[in-house]
């Protein structure tokens, strides 16, 4: 490609690709980490105009070296630099971050054509129409230029579908531990990894997922390395986001915790990404189906105030679900817990960096 550099040609020489893949006669350059399925047989695809759907796969060139996020993560959970004129493959679908990039297609689908304007809104390689950014990011997301929906036979690729057969009944489980947070980058992955590499010392088989937010691959690669001998998040299942429907949602997540159970793990730990207010994260706690497993629920939070209402929020759905807060990171611990002591009593509180606590607390949940 001529706009191209000789930098970033040695960028693209480094990248993972199991084959070479070009669709219509089109080099791409990278496949996002949200196409999970390993078994695409890319040489039957080709690009269509269509209206495209949440889920739909689009080849799509970047128009611009200038970003809120200028890399891609690849299906090895490493991120990579993307640069103008570069083709990848990404995935249609929403983003309500309140942290992050913001958007995604309108409902009943949104026009593809060569040309139609994108935009990235997640490492993960999701694509859609910004709709907003924090003013801390600096930059409107990176810009992007359709070149058609990836297709099959005429029908455009749809991860839902290649993801299938889908569970329409959630099976007996695991006894679930969930990690809820009051925002983005509070603990809840730090959370996740303390229990499962206790669980996992003490030789209990742990399944670790993420099962509400926006894809990625790094954070199942975390899973894995902190001792999960099975993780899988929903991707897995074929949702690129839980920004969707409650009837997708409750599809995809009923098969990702069948999946996980199919290992049979001794306990699941499942982090719900970013809070418990979107994402489809109150469909769940709404699910008698699936809350009837859940031993315990982490409130991860980075203040006294964010705990108050993420345990009242809980309380609303499942007043009887046992609830345990973790100490807020950077915050002075005595004084937080004489806080929590006062504002919400009966409501254990832990370390999350400390082995010895998380052990008296995976204890409590598991009865021992």
């Amino acid at each position: 490609m001529t706009s191209i550099t000789h930098e970033n040609d040695r960028d693209r020489s480094d990248r993972d690709l199991s084959q070479s893949i070009e669709i219509d006669g089109i080099q791409v350059d990278l496949v996002c980490s949200n196409v999970r399925q390993s078994d695409i047989l890319w040489a039957s695809t080709h690009l269509i105009d269509g209206k495209g759907q949440e889920g739909n796969l689009v080849l799509v060139e970047t128009l611009s070296d200038i970003g809120s996020t200028t890399h891609v993560e690849n299906s090895n959970g490493q991120d990579e630099p993307i640069h103008r004129g570069e083709k990848f493959i990404a995935v249609l679908a929403n983003r309500h971050s309140g942290t992050s990039e913001s958007g995604g297609i309108p409902e009943g689908g949104l026009d593809i054509i060569e040309g139609t304007e994108l935009h990235l809104l997640s490492t993960g390689g999701i694509v859609g129409i910004n709709t907003g950014i924090p003013a801390r990011m600096h930059q409107e997301p990176l810009r992007l230029r359709s070149l058609g929906l990836v297709a099959q036979e005429g029908n455009p690729l749809d991860l839902l579908e290649m993801a299938g057969p889908h569970s329409e009944v959630f099976a007996q489980s695991a006894p679930i531990v969930l990690i809820c947070g009051t925002s983005a980058e509070v603990g809840k992955t730090t959370t996740s990894k303390g229990l499962i590499q206790v669980l996992s010392s003490q030789e209990i088989i742990v399944a670790g997922t993420k099962f509400s937010g926006t894809g990625r691959k790094r954070d199942i690669n975390n899973l894995h390395t902190a001792g999960a001998q099975i993780a899988l998040d929903f991707p897995d299942a074929g949702l690129p986001t839980t920004y969707t429907s409650p009837e997708r949602f409750r599809k995809g997540t009923y098969t990702l915790f069948n999946k996980l159970n199919a290992a049979q793990p001794d306990i699941i730990i499942a982090e719900a990404g970013g809070d418990p207010i979107e994402a489809n994260v109150p469909t769940f706690l709404a699910d008698p189906n699936l809350m009837r497993s859940v031993i315990g629920v982490v409130v991860v939070a980075g203040d006294v105030m964010g705990m108050m209402g993420a345990v009242r929020y809980i309380k609303e759905f499942q007043p009887n679900v046992p609830i345990f807060v973790t100490d807020p990171k950077d915050r002075n611990t005595y004084a937080t817990r004489e806080r929590v002591a006062k504002v919400l009593p009966g409501i254990p509180i832990f370390n999350s960096l400390d082995y010895e606590q998380i052990r008296q607390v995976l204890d409590t949940m598991l009865k021992r």
